[in-house]
């Protein structure tokens, strides 16, 4: 579930460049095949307007990451994610299950795995989002949420566990039999390192997760059958990449309150467990970040529009929010604290505005209406005492052009999640904007710990420090916003957008 900020676009820039992992990679496949499994894969079809299959590139960046190996053969294991997706692979894949498409580099091969769509339902619907997306990211309420029960039971039998077998199932007859390398992807396929490695002793298996990972209090909403499954399966591998020290301090208290592992195994010094003749290594992922000429968007047609609409010089501040509309992102506080602030300084109603460009959630999601409605409705509280300027506006949309734009119009870009890996607008605003913006960021985000020094931090439930920190944003000098924008532009600079990559590849090498 994790996405950029917006919609995807087939034209965004892409910068050809030598990558660290390139070496590495060529000689991983020198005498291993190298297969990569991902709920969505680098590509995906969709029908035209006389019913032909288009084959089109995936270009969020849990893909894109994978370009600096274009030359290096990539075996892909992803899942059919919508209809046109299922009739490709019933169409278009050759007698062993294998499609290759122009739009991908030569040497990359897909399988699609296509359950049954009952069974992706009970996968996708009743298991991975909500249950497993609301765990990871401490958006139930345990004392009356979730409540699991057969439903659920019989999903993650006949659903979970099914299309887990299913993509182990193909990621076997993908490397035949040869030895093979597995970079698998986040957190819809955890099941699959243990059952991949039950099956091929020697693989060499890496997991990564974009999401956080809870801590044990938050991880005892499963059942205790279905943690102990994931911890078993996850120590399968050889490689598990988190966002940040805290979620690999969190998956490290999770096993020892849920599984019996022998004392010593864990070494906190190196990071690694060692168990049945293996070392599993914790690693921190780098952040994934866009290379430079991503700030090309800026001048596209499209984008020159948007930001047209939305620059306004009656307004001496704008505050920005670009993600998803999800209940983790804490908008509701956010909302609310710019409403304490205008309580305070009512003439600011006339001179700030704040402009939430929020993606929707899953509309079959009740959670996600709820969430929707309580949006607006905080927006509206406020525009009803200021109905002469209206001051906070609220799109609901995916719309990629118009969130780049927004990105580079915001004076001050606030992101205050509950928990969260690292936001792409928080890594993509400083790209594309054009004024010095600053950035409000809740200390339980991964980007807060990359800017500490150049950003306000705050606690995400404290609309007291959000509010406060609105506050100083508008009153920060000219100089001050110039040096704390410099120095995060700077930061930004210094991360190799292959960085992620690169790490992936030489972990996996080693």
């Amino acid at each position: 579930m994790a996405q950029p900020s917006g919609d995807k676009s087939e034209s965004m820039p892409t910068e050809p460049g030598i990558s660290e992992a390139l070496a590495p990679a060529q000689k991983l496949t020198h005498d291993r095949k190298l297969i990569v499994a991902s709920n969505r894969g680098p590509l995906y079809f969709s029908e035209n307007h006389s019913g032909q299959l288009t084959p089109k590139r995936d270009s969020s960046r849990s893909t894109e990451m994978f370009d600096p190996l274009v030359t290096i053969p990539i075996h892909w294991v992803a899942g059919a994610v919508g209809s046109a997706d299922r009739q490709a692979a019933d169409t278009q894949s050759d007698e062993s299950g294998v499609l290759r498409s122009a739009v991908l580099p030569n040497d990359w091969t897909v399988r699609f795995v296509s359950p049954p769509r009952r069974v992706h339902h009970k996968f996708y619907n009743v298991i991975c989002n909500p249950l497993l997306w609301f765990m990871l990211h401490r958006s139930w309420s345990p004392t009356f949420t979730p409540n699991i029960g057969s439903q659920e039971h019989d999903a993650w039998e006949k659903g979970y566990r099914a299309v887990n077998e299913s993509f182990a199932a193909n990621i076997s007859e993908a490397a035949s039999t040869d030895e093979f390398a597995l970079i698998c992807r986040d957190y819809q396929l955890m099941l699959v390192p243990g059952i991949v490695r039950s099956q091929h002793p020697d693989a060499v298996i890496h997991q990564s997760f974009e999401t956080p990972w809870p801590w044990p209090n938050d991880f005892e909403v499963l059942p205790t059958e279905w943690r102990v499954e994931l911890l078993e399966s996850l120590l399968a591998a050889d490689v598990l990449s988190f966002p940040t020290t805290r979620d690999a301090d969190a998956f490290v208290a999770c096993v020892s309150s849920n599984l019996e592992i022998p004392t010593g195994s864990y070494d906190s010094h190196a990071n690694t467990y060692e168990l049945a003749g293996r070392k599993v290594r914790l690693n921190v992922s780098p952040p994934s970040v866009r290379s430079s000429k991503f700030a090309e968007v800026t001048e596209f047609p499209q984008t020159k529009r948007f930001v047209e609409d939305l620059d306004d010089d009656n307004y001496a501040h704008t505050f920005v929010t670009v993600d998803r509309a999800e209940p983790h992102k804490n908008i509701i506080r956010s909302i609310n604290a710019y409403g304490d602030l205008l309580k305070q300084n009512q003439e600011l109603s006339e001179t700030t505005r704040f402009l939430l460009f929020l993606t929707p959630g899953p509309a079959h999601i009740s959670a996600y209406k709820r969430l929707s409605d309580e949006i607006r409705r905080s927006a509206r509280r406020i525009n009803e005492k200021y109905r002469h300027s209206n001051p906070v506006k609220v799109y609901e949309e995916s719309n990629f052009y118009r969130s780049v734009a927004a990105l580079s119009i915001y004076d001050t870009l606030v992101s205050v999640p509950l928990v969260d890996g690292t936001s792409r607008s928080v890594l993509d605003g400083p790209l594309v904007n054009t004024r010095n913006g600053g950035m409000i960021l809740s200390e339980n985000s991964a980007a807060s710990g990359l800017f500490a020094d150049n950003v306000s931090v705050v606690s995400f439930a404290d609309t007291q420090a959000i509010s406060d920190a609105m506050a100083s944003a508008i009153s920060e000098s000219p100089q001050e916003r110039e040096d704390n924008s410099t120095a995060i532009r700077a930061e930004i600079a210094s991360m190799n957008p292959d960085q992620e990559i690169d790490h992936i590849i030489q972990s996996l090498a080693e």
